[in-house]
């Protein structure tokens, strides 16, 4: 009967374990994802920026 209690008691720590190290990879994950969608966002920020008009002309015209 001890050995039993023991293995129950055994299997429901595991179980905890199991279920904390879920959550932890859970929350891991979605702030991954938003670190992610945060870099995405300043990327399409930085190539969607206006630019310098002077600049862009000057250097696409052909020197005379």
């Amino acid at each position: 009967m001890k050995g039993q209690l023991r293995r129950k008691t055994q299997r429901e720590e595991f179980a905890r374990r199991v279920v904390l190290l879920s959550q932890e990879m859970d929350a891991g994950i979605q702030a991954w994802q938003l670190r992610q969608q945060k870099l995405q966002e300043e990327d399409r920020k930085q190539k969607n920026a206006l630019k310098r008009k002077g600049a862009s002309l000057q250097s696409s015209l052909p020197c005379p």
